[in-house]
């Protein structure tokens, strides 16, 4: 038996090169764009992990008497949450007693024509949170929270 050596051809013909050009040069672009665009996902996980804000609910929500001259009497119950550092939640947890008791304060001083409007819920939002924030200061001796949100707001 008489062995034949085959000599190599390659596959790719000449009509073929410019095509393979073109995958190759597709495919450089694509792995580029990949190393380009990851160290834009390491610096927002790097962000996430320094920003340890949290939000944390002031339970159960506040029901208070509506200021009125009416012989029906309004009630607003409110949920609040409030923004901030762990070490922050922990001393709204710590003084829950009085920041719901100024909280309450703040809101059972309100008559349905104070809060009738967005601009005025905002201006209580606003009311609240500076409150808060002074309690929070004369009992730590620094602002504690970043923020302060109704997150439902009823009139009745």
């Amino acid at each position: 038996m008489q062995m034949t050596h085959s000599v190599f051809t390659p596959v790719f013909t000449p009509a073929f090169t410019p095509l393979v050009k073109h995958y190759a040069s597709l495919l450089l672009l694509i792995l580029f764009s990949f190393a380009l665009i990851s160290p834009v996902y390491a610096e927002d996980e790097e962000d996430s992990e320094v920003d340890d804000t949290k939000y944390y609910e002031l339970s159960p929500p506040f029901v208070v008497n509506l200021q009125t001259n009416e012989r029906r009497m309004r009630f607003l119950q409110v949920r609040l949450q409030v923004l901030g550092s762990p070490s922050a939640i922990t001393e709204v947890q710590k003084h829950n007693a009085p920041l719901r008791d100024v909280i309450i304060t703040s809101l059972s001083s309100q008559t349905r024509e104070s809060i009738n409007t967005p601009k005025k819920k905002k201006a209580l939002q606003n009311k609240v949170q500076e409150e808060v924030e002074r309690v929070l200061k004369e009992l730590t001796g620094k602002k504690q929270i970043e923020g302060l949100y109704f997150t439902n707001f009823v009139v009745q």
